[in-house]
This record gives C-alpha cells, sequence and structure tokens, in this order.
C-alpha cells in the first residue's frame, strides 16, 4: 500500500482542536467588536474608499480591496494578542500589549499595520503582507535564512509586476515631508551610530533587530511600534512595566513641543535593553566539569 504522506503528516503533528478553536473563537469575537468600534480616520479617508499613499507599496492597494473594517479591527487586535501568549501566556503583557499607545494610535488611525503583524505570524509565506510597510518588518526579515530568501524572491517578482515602485518611497525624503509630518522620528542617517552596533546583537531575533532597526529607517511614526509591543511577554516584569509606560512619552509633545515625539526614540532603546537583557543566558559550562 502506498503511503499517505498527508496522513503520515497528521500523525506525526496531531491537530489540537480546542485551542484551534478557542482562538477561532475569539477571531470571531473581535470581527464582531469591530462592527461596534468607530472607524479609524484612514480607513474612512482612504483604505475604506480602495486608495493608498503613492508613497506606499503597490500591492498595498491589492489587498485593501479585500478588507471592510471589522476584519480589519479583527486582524489588528487577534495578531496582537496571538503574538504576545505566544511569548507570554499570562494575562498581563497582553493587557499591556492593547493599551499602550502605539496599539491605540494605530486603532483610533485605522491604518493597516496589524497586516504587517499578521504576516510575521505567516512567515515566510507572509512576506507579501511583511513588506506592505516596510519602516520596521524589513529589518525582521535578516533574522533567518528562508525569510530573506522569501523577500528576495517576492521583490523580485514585485519589479516584475511594478516596474521600479521603490523609486516612489522617496516621498519620504522630499524637504516638505518633514514639515508636514511632524511626528516622523526618524533619525535617519545618524541614526546608524545607535544602529549599527544594535543590529549586530541582535543577529537572529527579529524583535531586537526590528527595534535596532527603528533607528535608521528613513520613516518612522510612533505608531510603527505596534509591531514590537508583542514583545512585551519576552520581558522581565520591570523591563515590562517600564517599557510600556514609556510607550505613551511621545504625548510629550502636547508640553515639549515637536521635539517630544522623539520620546519614542528612547522608547525604542528601552525596549531593545528590555528584550535584551531578559534573554535567557546559556550556562558556561567548565571544561575540567565536563571532562570529569
Amino acid at each position: 500500500m502506498t503511503p499517505n504522506p498527508i496522513h503520515n503528516y497528521l500523525h506525526d503533528h496531531p491537530i489540537h482542536w480546542k485551542p484551534v478553536l478557542a482562538w477561532v473563537g475569539l477571531f470571531a469575537l473581535l470581527y464582531g467588536a469591530g462592527l461596534f468600534i468607530p472607524q479609524g480616520f484612514d480607513w474612512v479617508h482612504f483604505f475604506g474608499q480602495g486608495a493608498v499613499s503613492p508613497i506606499w507599496t503597490p500591492w498595498s492597494a491589492v489587498v485593501v480591496k479585500f478588507l471592510n473594517w471589522p476584519l480589519l479591527v479583527a486582524i489588528t487586535l487577534f495578531a496582537l494578542i496571538y503574538r504576545t501568549y505566544r511569548y507570554n501566556p499570562s494575562p498581563l503583557p497582553i493587557v499591556l500589549a492593547l493599551l499602550s499607545l502605539p496599539t491605540v494610535w494605530l486603532m483610533i488611525l485605522g491604518n493597516l499595520d496589524g497586516l504587517v503583524l499578521a504576516g510575521l505570524l505567516l512567515m515566510p509565506w507572509g512576506v507579501p503582507l511583511v513588506t506592505m510597510k516596510p519602516q520596521l518588518s524589513t529589518f525582521a526579515l535578516f533574522a533567518k535564512k528562508k525569510w530573506f530568501i522569501a523577500a528576495a524572491i517576492w521583490g523580485v517578482l514585485t519589479l516584475l509586476i511594478w516596474g521600479l515602485w521603490p523609486q516612489a518611497l522617496m516621498g519620504t525624503f522630499a524637504p516638505d515631508w518633514r514639515a508636514e509630518w511632524v511626528q516622523d522620528i526618524s533619525l535617519f542617517p545618524w541614526g546608524a551610530i545607535v544602529a549599527l552596533p544594535l543590529l549586530w546583537f541582535s543577529r537572529g531575533d527579529e524583535d531586537l533587530l526590528m527595534a535596532a532597526g527603528s533607528f535608521i529607517t528613513p520613516h518612522l511614526f510612533p505608531y510603527h511600534f505596534y509591531l514590537l509591543m508583542p514583545a512585551l511577554g519576552r520581558m522581565k516584569p520591570g523591563w515590562m512595566i517600564l517599557t510600556w509606560l514609556l510607550s505613551w512619552t511621545p504625548l510629550l509633545a502636547n508640553w515639549l513641543g515637536n521635539i517630544g515625539w522623539h520620546a519614542g526614540n528612547v522608547f525604542a532603546l528601552v525596549l531593545w535593553m528590555g528584550v535584551y537583557f531578559s534573554k535567557p543566558r546559556q550556562k558556561k559550562i567548565d571544561p575540567e566539569a565536563a571532562a570529569s
């Protein structure tokens, strides 16, 4: 009898239906909640009408056509909850991630970063979603070789389909961009002084890579840190609380002026430290003890 590869796979990897149904139920609940949550500004004026900014990646307009507001809400909140839970099933980091400024800001704005986070959960197949908004997610692609290869293949395909679309991204370098978008906290190019050593110590870790990359990305709003809020689940309690509190500090711009937005850069550095110094360390083995 010919072996059935699907049967063999399911035998070796049985599906645990209870947690699957629980997660499906949560997604349905979040979709229902989206029917009552007020629509975000960007959704009302752009995405809900099938429009995206010229500086966006061209396949974003294709993805938007398959969305409605409740679905976007469900994906945004589900991806955040699920990724945080995978790091730490305790309710505290999940609640803090939901109540952080980047998440609240994103929900009020109605932007698409939730799709990017969902793409990270689906890598390497999620690369089209991950690269929709590449400000931070691009750095996560360097965490694993197969992710980088998938991104390279997707990049070539997009060039064949849409032509030299990366030229449109240069709009963020225009002189009037910073004058209009004062909440853009990019430190490019001088942020490389901080980013390069952090990237070296971040090798193989997608959260650390994104946090380090935030110092060199040419375009960054504080709500883009939504992608990193699940990393609260990786931190020791002290780092977790401190990082969550600092996530709200960009609001200091209301009192300090435009410089206050850059508190988000301090937040990114503390988040990187919180994850890095909370990682379990490998114990050094005494060679003599090992030999005996």
